[in-house]
């Protein structure tokens, strides 16, 4: 599964920082003036997984190939994109065809970097791309209720939601089934994809006054129109001092945070944006990690892989995206979870131990399984 992760919100307000922060490399081009990001800058992100490592000495791999997630740098959006301003309608059909959305809200001042509206107000600036997202939603979803060709069950979920939209809620807050969200998967409905707003602060603020921040951060998100608190999550970011963090090696980095704090602090570091990777993928999305190898054909070699899976596949739905081949000639499934495997030297030791059983092609897979596909 190719998961995307688009990174929106007004022009100059550290998207593309916050991108190459993420990315731990510089790629997009981050300048003092708006759009200047146009085409979307797009690079694959391995996720951050400690068992990787440790299973593919276990299984004896040449290789090990994490699972990945796509994230979108989405030039900056205005008041009227939805109407088409600053080539509004080329950016939601981006954001659209992504499946998680990082809404970027600055909240820092500096006089030299320009605020599109003259002036810094985190809620005022959260609000015009949450409306400009409800808008567009609205006009998509009344061209399709026009056509003739929409079936009655997709018709009834999308008035529901119309409904909903004209009264400012936004469709992921009214509580649609999950047979009900399958109906109009296809429409990428901008207000039904979960949302993280990443508040960016300077590094004083980051560090030094973490805390107060924090109180700022939680009465914006009580003050921000169309945000639900149920659904909607919330991080800090100093997306600047990221980007530069991300350039440096693990000791170097440690070095960089001390100098700002006084000392080597580890809890900064898990709490920078890079891993937010695995709770987009577990929490707000409900994939899983799941193992496989020995032997993925892609790489001809003794391999562990990871996948990223959407909650609910089946062994032989995994098999099918590894290879038709090994789809068609699945025999059975060998699964183990990572902790479990973990314990051992090696897969016949688990093996021998009892802790792999034998699942047939309907069995559905959980989070952190590994899975040898015996296949014809």
């Amino acid at each position: 599964m190719k998961v995307k992760v688009a990174i929106c919100g007004l022009p100059n307000v550290g998207k593309s920082t916050l991108f190459n922060a993420i990315a731990q490399r510089s790629i997009a081009n981050s300048q003092n003036f708006p759009f200047c990001t146009i085409e979307p800058n797009v690079t694959p992100i391995p996720i951050p997984d400690p068992n990787l490592e440790p299973l593919a000495k276990i299984a004896s791999s040449k290789k090990a190939v994490p699972g990945t997630i796509s994230l979108v740098d989405v030039a900056g959006l205005v008041k009227g994109a939805s109407r088409g301003e600053g080539l509004g309608n080329k950016f939601l059909a981006t954001v659209r065809e992504c499946d998680v959305i990082v809404h970027v809200v600055r909240s820092y001042i500096d006089d030299d970097i320009i605020h599109v509206d003259g002036k810094v107000d985190p809620v005022a600036d959260a609000e015009v791309i949450n409306l400009e997202l409800l808008l567009a939603d609205l006009a998509h979803v009344q061209r399709r209720l026009e056509k003739n060709s929409c079936p009655d069950d997709e018709r009834e979920v999308l008035s529901k939601i119309e409904a909903a939209l004209e009264e400012g809620k936004l469709a992921r807050s009214i509580g649609l089934t999950e047979t009900e969200t399958f109906l109009i998967k296809s429409m990428g409905l901008l207000s039904l994809k979960p949302v993280i707003y990443a508040f960016n602060v300077d590094d004083i603020d980051y560090f030094l006054n973490r805390d107060e921040v924090l109180d700022k951060v939680k009465d914006y998100m009580n003050q921000i129109q169309y945000c639900d608190l149920e659904i909607d999550s919330y991080m800090l970011t100093s997306a600047k001092f990221e980007s530069e963090l991300g350039l440096l090696d693990a000791e170097e980095r440690s070095e960089y945070v001390a100098s700002f704090i006084g000392e080597d602090d580890s809890n900064v570091l898990e709490q920078l944006s890079y891993h937010i990777l695995p709770l987009l993928v577990k929490d707000i999305l409900n994939l899983s990690l799941v193992y496989t190898g020995p032997g993925v054909p892609v790489e001809r070699s003794q391999t562990i892989k990871t996948h990223v899976i959407s909650s609910g596949i089946s062994a032989l739905g995994l098999a099918g995206k590894l290879h038709g081949e090994i789809q068609r000639g699945f025999m059975r499934a060998e699964v183990t979870e990572a902790k479990d495997m973990l314990m051992y030297n090696n897969y016949n030791e688990a093996r021998d131990a009892g802790n792999v059983r034998t699942e047939g092609k309907d069995y559905v897979l959980q989070n952190n399984d590994i899975i040898l596909i015996k296949w014809k």
